[in-house]
């Protein structure tokens, strides 16, 4: 007889994990999904160099360009489209940096503006940091003192006599005393 669910925490246990059901890793990318994928980013591997588009890699793989829509939609096979796509990225970048270094080097361009500027650009591009290198601090100065420019509030509290003075209304402001002709106050 097997073992009470409610007397036995254990037993309980091992009936849900016998009754859940099993996740597959990898659904929605199967082997012809996987080869799709690897033609539209990497090409036909016994056509170096031929782009292919997605409805051609759907034919070359046996599927058809709706079933290779939808399953690009769905995280898993997204997830592996990008690692792909990031992994071509990478083993492409010291390609690139040495046509930009040769483009860089050509003494044939030296011979009009348009060509040293070519060179400007390729030189420039080589000097491109990468975003996650370097820290930028930035810091405002008060152009009158000098000071830096710290955020938060000023109170000022010093006793300025054109500063007291001011009333509502259309009443002067002078050294004296401020006259408010439209108070009641002190007539009788």
């Amino acid at each position: 007889m097997a073992a009470r669910h409610d007397q036995n925490p254990l037993a309980l246990l091992k009936a849900q994990e016998s009754r859940a059901p099993k996740p597959k890793p990898n659904h929605g990318l199967t082997p012809r999904i996987r080869k799709a994928v690897d033609f539209m980013v990497f090409g036909h591997p016994e056509r170096p160099g031929e782009n292919l588009t997605g409805q051609q890699v759907a034919g070359l793989v046996g599927l058809t360009w709706r079933t290779l829509r939808e399953a690009l939609a769905k995280p898993v096979v997204k997830r592996y489209f990008n690692d792909c796509y990031n992994s071509l990225r990478e083993a492409e970048k010291p390609a690139s940096v040495r046509v930009a270094a040769n483009v860089r080097d050509d003494k044939t361009l030296n011979g009009n503006a348009a060509g040293r500027r070519t060179q400007l650009e390729a030189a420039k591009l080589l000097l491109h940091e990468p975003a996650n290198t370097s820290v930028q601090v930035n810091q405002q100065f008060n152009t009158i003192t000098g000071q830096p420019i710290v955020p938060g509030y000023t109170i000022d509290l010093r006793k300025d006599k054109a500063r007291l003075g001011v009333r509502r209304g259309a009443a002067l402001v002078d050294d004296g005393p401020v006259i408010d002709h439209n108070s009641t106050e002190g007539v009788s």
